[in-house]
């Protein structure tokens, strides 16, 4: 693949956190990011292009950021085999899993890309997308880390907002609330989206909707409640 040095440099303004696999990473894992890869895997694309093109047939596009090991992701496609998937994860690790697991439930409505979301998501034409997961973001407690943090003002009301469709949705979720904080002030100052959040502890209850993950369970398990978020861009 070829990028130019235009996109290079747009690129690289982009910095990304945290590491990309474990201390080790087993043999079975190299072995699914070695051959599961180019069945089930999404490289950056030379151009602008409808996500739906990963797939066969699907009647919507759903992606997920940051999906750790994937649990969500495939219980999801599991349970929606008309919706189309796509997991970003940077961690090898987690990608091998995901990579496993779609394997061995025979799925054909997921695609997954080991990187930065925000590089492809440049690819993705606007309206492209009828729903974003992002659950258990890391949240860079550390003050001066705050500007790490995926969710900034920029990416929610540019980024997430422009490959939306109209009406479609952007669910969050966090145990950490000084993010649900900051994410509630961004949404409450946007005019792109449609819900206004006055009270967190609202947020505080379990949607029935919600499919749990690891994270929010380690969560609950050291006296974390954790916030649900779904906003629809107007």
């Amino acid at each position: 693949m070829t990028i130019s040095n235009q996109e290079k440099n747009r690129f690289v303004v982009i910095p990304s956190y945290g590491r990309r696999r474990s201390h080790g990473i087993s043999e079975s894992q190299k072995d699914a990011l070695l051959n599961l890869s180019n069945e089930y895997g999404i490289t950056l694309p030379t151009k602008i292009l409808n996500p739906s093109v990963f797939f066969t047939s699907v009647s919507k596009i759903f992606v997920e950021i940051g999906f750790g090991a994937g649990e969500h992701l495939i219980q999801n496609a599991i349970k929606n085999p008309e919706i189309g998937f796509i997991g970003c994860e940077p961690f090898e690790n987690g990608v091998a899993k995901a990579l496993k697991a779609i394997h061995d439930n025979n799925l054909k409505n997921v695609k997954i890309f080991n990187g930065d979301a925000r590089f492809l998501l440049d690819f993705f034409e606007n309206s492209s997308i009828d729903r974003f997961y992002i659950l258990f973001p890391d949240p860079w407690t550390k003050k001066r880390h705050h500007k790490r943090r995926l969710l900034s003002k920029e990416f929610t009301t540019k980024t997430l907002y422009s490959k939306l469709k109209s009406c479609g949705e952007l669910i969050i979720a966090t145990d950490c609330e000084n993010y649900m904080e900051e994410i509630a002030e961004i949404i409450n100052n946007a005019s792109e989206f449609s819900a206004k959040i006055s009270e967190l502890e609202q947020l505080q209850i379990r949607p029935e909707w919600f499919i749990p993950t690891r994270y929010e369970q380690k969560a609950i398990s050291h006296g974390k409640k954790p916030y649900y978020l779904k906003v629809e861009r107007k």
